[in-house]
């Protein structure tokens, strides 16, 4: 079966896995010399069956030339008057001459009757003249298989007629045969024992009998084939309706396809259908906001006719934006271009300037700084869709007046040194993996990047919307029939401006024409980033936040918009964009990222680059195995010694780790060398996940007795980051006890209900201080703000609903080495998708 793959499969396609490199290295050779660029499959195996067939035939004819002249001796003039040598020559010169017509002209129609009849011709021929007797028949059969599979359908009248051709050459040359010695043309001891009608009926019959059963093979073989391509494309256009949500052009396929499913190989409708007839019972559960509906069906729904009164008359430019995509991966398509093609395309810019154009917005800018900031946007993205081009130049230093991109920058030395660090040592690769997951960039098989179209103009349409409702102008009233909207009511403004985008985007998409204007889709990963997802990625980066308190929100909205490790990549991406462009440049020419540049830590940035391969797993992992592989790989990357980390307290020894961000050992030391009971307050508390699941290496007492709520102490990482490692012990000790307060507000509950709670402290008022500061300003109290919140306040607790916050001033005073607790290290288990990888 090997070998039938060379001969039915093109050259690329062809995988020997190393046992046949000999066999693979020549049909990839043979397809480099006769393939042409327009070849289809089929045109690329016949060349490969006619190449091989030949090349086998040339090193038959050396082979035996060479075994002949071993056999009979040197070459001489008597060895080239031989008949039977003269005969095995005229193959290779013929085999020669089919290679050349193939090599100029292709193998077309003409070219294959040539093949076929040069070579009924010269078998003939050869056994009349250069080899008297010889069963040339044999080839026959073989020349018959070859015309059977060059065969194609418009050419199928043609060949079968060949083949009758080749098939009556075949019986004149076994009549030959059978009485050439009867008529004189060979002599006895050329003829055959059998008598003349036995061998003519036995050749004749394996002629008609082998053509007739290889060629109703073929056809069926061909037959099958041709209705598992229909299939194939059947089912790639039905998945690719329904992906997006486009139900009733699927069941129009789905029809057409029963009228194709009178042969074989259509059994697929029949699943199909039933997979269509489920989707259609499971439409009215699907967010209307995924299909097109026109604005004159919302009119009535809505009181705020801003959006309908700005953008009555205007259409987003689809051409342009098409064309945008198109583009962006070109070399001479800069950012200056970029700039006009988006401006003009997206009718939704527009709003920047609709009404009070010099007020300020909801985020205190003006509407000039919030379209700056969008656009720094676009000019982000614009670098990352480009970075393998000239992106890093252009994000990292910016462009000059005239639109190239700077190679280096043009300004003081440390801003210099700064652009040029980011250009040196941010995430690139990261970032492309990013884009890769997120369905943005693709690789195709040659490993050449390009944009996957539909995506790119998903993410520039929301990178054009996703601030329009900073201008309160714009902001939408609740209807009655969707109130409550996000907490609130009927007939009330909503005043967050994620939450009016999201609220417009679900229940009024066609007032955006930008957004009514794409597929299904490409509407999806958009719902789905601007989601009520409460996710705080410097809680993460930083180890601040329990997972159930940092996760439960986004993973809601993963389950509800049945989002993909793509859609969460792709939040990640506007994410990381929006962020790149935030600072504003005013009338200068774009001077590349200032935000990530100038004013955004590296080791912080590469943090949060480094996070969003593990919380993309929460497409498919609960919140705490995320937490619990995030934190692990941080602590390997980090690289505390394990035999810091006291018995138990591993979970508390990673967030501290997390928290100190440049002191990691001091942190880790410095905990392991509190008071047993400080140490175990913080290992028990900051191991609790506000989740029914807990991490599976936390202390033994909270894996056996789960309960909440779990603590999140608000800024407690800027409260050991202020003291550096010089006072972490004793701000660690204020850590133990604020988190003693909480608890007093909010004691542990072991219902289920209790275990998933969570409580925020804020810490504003402390965070940065140094501890001596702090003690020396005691007494300290939290005070109860919420069912769910407390905050730290000065002076003595004396009410319900307040807690006083111990603030121990330190007992032994910490210079010189440490000496620590040692034990034996403990394995650290990483989850993944393959397995469980030890370290």
């Amino acid at each position: 079966s090997r070998q039938r793959r060379c001969f039915l499969m093109p050259a690329s396609m062809v995988q020997c896995s190393g046992q046949c490199w000999l066999a693979d290295l020549l049909l990839h050779w043979l397809h480099q010399v006769f393939g042409r660029s327009g070849d289809t499959k089929e045109d690329i195996r016949q060349k490969m069956c006619v190449a091989v067939v030949g090349v086998v035939e040339l090193v038959s004819v050396l082979v035996a030339l060479i075994y002949d002249a071993l056999i009979m001796g040197p070459v001489n003039a008597e060895w080239l008057q031989n008949h039977r040598r003269i005969g095995i020559c005229s193959s290779a010169v013929l085999v020669v001459a089919n290679l050349t017509c193939m090599y100029y002209t292709g193998l077309t129609l003409a070219v294959k009757i040539f093949v076929i009849l040069s070579w009924a011709v010269w078998i003939l021929a050869t056994s009349l003249w250069a080899m008297a007797g010889y069963p040339g028949w044999v080839l026959i059969i073989l020349i018959l298989d070859v015309s059977i599979l060059l065969q194609k359908p418009e050419h199928a009248y043609v060949m079968r007629r060949l083949d009758c051709v080749v098939l009556a050459l075949g019986a004149i040359h076994v009549t030959l045969l059978a009485y050439g010695e009867a008529i004189g043309i060979y002599a006895s001891s050329a003829s055959t024992q059998l008598s003349p009608a036995s061998y003519w009926l036995t050749g004749v019959l394996t002629l008609v009998v082998n053509y007739y059963s290889v060629q109703g093979y073929a056809n069926s073989a061909r037959k099958e084939a041709s209705a598992l391509q229909a299939s194939v494309f059947l089912a790639y256009k039905v998945a690719d309706k329904l992906a997006n949500y486009d139900l009733e052009a699927a069941e129009h396929l789905l029809q057409g396809g029963h009228s194709w499913s009178t042969g074989d190989g259509m059994e697929i409708v029949g699943p199909l259908s039933h997979l269509l007839r489920n989707l259609k019972a499971y439409r009215p559960f699907l967010p209307d906001a995924l299909f097109k509906a026109s604005a004159d069906d919302m009119l009535a729904q809505i009181q705020s006719l801003t959006f309908v009164e700005e953008l009555a008359h205007d259409t987003t430019d689809w051409d342009r934006v098409h064309k945008i995509v198109q583009r962006l991966r070109e070399t001479e398509y800069r950012l200056t271009e970029f700039q006009e093609d988006i401006e003009a395309s997206f009718c939704e810019l527009r709003l920047f300037r609709v009404h009070a154009l010099d007020q300020p917005w909801s985020s205190g800018r003006t509407a000039e700084d919030e379209l700056h900031r969008t656009m720094g946007a676009f000019y982000s993205l614009y670098c990352f869709l480009r970075m393998d081009l000239d992106g890093q130049d252009v994000l990292a230093y910016g462009i000059a007046p005239e639109g190239s991109p700077r190679k280096a920058a043009l300004s003081t030395d440390t801003e210099y040194r700064k652009r040029d660090a980011l250009r040196q040592n941010f995430r690139w690769e990261s970032t492309r993996e990013l884009l890769l997951h997120a369905e943005i960039l693709k690789v195709t098989s040659a490993g050449k990047v390009s944009l996957n179209h539909d995506r790119t103009v998903a993410l520039l349409v929301l990178t054009a919307i996703h601030d329009i409702m900073k201008n309160k102008a714009l902001l939408p009233t609740v209807q009655p029939q969707h109130a409550p909207y996000q907490g609130t009511k009927a007939n009330e403004v909503i005043q967050d401006h994620d939450f009016a985008l999201a609220y417009m985007l679900e229940h009024f998409p066609s007032l955006l024409p930008s957004f009514a204007g794409l597929e299904a889709a490409q509407r999806a990963p958009i719902l789905f980033t601007t989601s009520r997802m409460n996710f705080n990625n410097g809680w993460l980066v930083q180890g601040e936040a329990p997972p159930g308190l940092l996760f439960s929100s986004f993973k809601k909205c993963i389950v509800k918009g049945r989002a993909s490790e793509a859609d969460i990549s792709f939040y990640f991406v506007h994410w990381l964009t929006d962020l790149a462009g935030s600072e504003l440049y005013q009338q200068r020419p774009w001077p590349g990222s200032e935000k990530f540049a100038l004013k955004f830590p590296q080791h912080v940035l590469s943090a949060f680059i480094d996070s969003f391969s593990f919380v993309r797993q929460l497409a498919h992992q609960s919140e705490v195995d995320v937490m619990e592989d995030y934190l692990k790989d941080r602590w390997l990357a980090l690289g505390p010694p394990v035999s810091l980390v006291p018995e138990g307290c591993e979970v508390a020894s990673m967030r501290l780790a997390l928290m100190a961000q440049g002191f990691e050992a001091d942190a880790v030391a410095a905990f392991a060398e509190l008071p047993e009971q400080d140490r175990a307050c913080l290992a028990c508390e900051l191991a609790r996940t506000g989740h029914s699941q807990q991490f599976s290496c936390a202390p033994a007492e909270i894996r056996n007795e789960p309960a909440g709520p779990a603590l999140l102490i608000y800024y407690a990482p800027a409260l050991l980051q202020n003291t550096k490692s010089v006072g972490i012990r004793e701000a660690l000790l204020i850590l133990c006890g604020v988190l003693r307060a909480a608890r007093e507000i909010f004691p542990l509950d072991k219902s289920p209900l209790g275990m998933q709670s969570h409580a925020i402290i804020r810490i504003d008022a402390i965070k940065d201080m140094m501890p001596t500061e702090i003690e020396k300003m005691s007494p300290w109290h939290l005070r109860q703000t919420s069912s769910t919140d407390a905050v730290i306040v000065q002076g003595e607790a004396i009410g319900p609903g307040e807690a006083a916050v111990e603030c121990r001033p330190p007992t032994t005073p910490i210079s010189g080495p440490r000496s620590l607790p040692k034990r034996p290290p403990q394995p650290m288990v990483l989850r993944s998708q393959n397995g469980a990888r030890k370290f």
